[in-house]
Formats: C-alpha cells, structure tokens, sequence
C-alpha cells in the first residue's frame, strides 16, 4: 500500500510538473502574438493586451481620405489587429482551459470557481474523527 500510495504522489508530481512547463511554454508564446493588418490606406501591426506597436499611411493617404474618414480607417485596423491577436492568444491557451469551458469565461471572469475545482479527495483528520 505505501509503494502505491508513493507511486500515486510520484505521478502527482510528474503531471504538475509538465503543467507547469505548459503553462510557462504558452506565457511566452502569449507575450510573442503579433497581428499585421492593412486595408491599403493603414497598416496596424498588434501586440498582446491591445498594444498597438506600429501605425503606417500609405505615402497618399492623406489625398485619399477626409481626416474623419481617416481616424475611422486606423480605428477599424486596429480592431481587426487586436481581435486576431484575441483569435490567436484564444487558440494557444485552448489547451489550458479546463474542459467543458470556453476561454472567453475564464479570462472574462464569468466563471463559477466552485465548478471549476473537484471536491477534495482526501479526508482530513477532524472529518474522518466526525464521520465515526
């Protein structure tokens, strides 16, 4: 019984350990998403957590465009960058999200906590003394 028990907390170990990794390995290629868009006008290139690292005019933008229709073009690239950098963040933490749960929930906050962990599979001492 304790070699199983002893086995059990091995494998216990050795799974939190690759989660671990898992979760390290997906954080950095969190912070690495970029998103590159262009209508032919304005090109907005996106990063992680709606930072916006570069705004490009076509050389005859401003002849084309009205300065209200131009704010309008470079605030519609800048949503598209930032929703396929969402897309793509949303397709790496897919496998960390639990099962049953869509990302939008957990990062949204619109997730019951009490559903996400499992009850406790041990019984302490003081509830194993209340259960005789």
């Amino acid at each position: 019984m304790h070699d199983d028990l002893q086995a059990a907390i091995e494998d216990l170990v050795a799974e939190f350990g690759r989660q671990v990794r898992q979760v390290r390995e997906t954080h950095a290629q969190l912070r690495e998403v970029t998103a590159t868009v262009s209508d032919g006008n304005v090109t907005v290139t996106a990063g992680p957590q709606g930072r916006i690292d570069e705004i490009t005019f076509h050389p005859r933008v401003y002849s084309r465009l009205s300065p209200s229709e131009l704010a309008q073009a470079v605030l519609d690239q800048v949503a598209k960058a930032n929703t396929q950098v969402a897309e793509e963040s949303r397709v790496l933490m897919a496998p960390l999200v639990p099962e049953g749960m869509a990302a939008e929930q957990l990062f949204g906050g619109e997730f019951d906590l009490d559903g996400l962990l499992p009850e406790t599979p041990f019984r302490t001492p003081a509830k194993r003394r209340e259960a005789r």
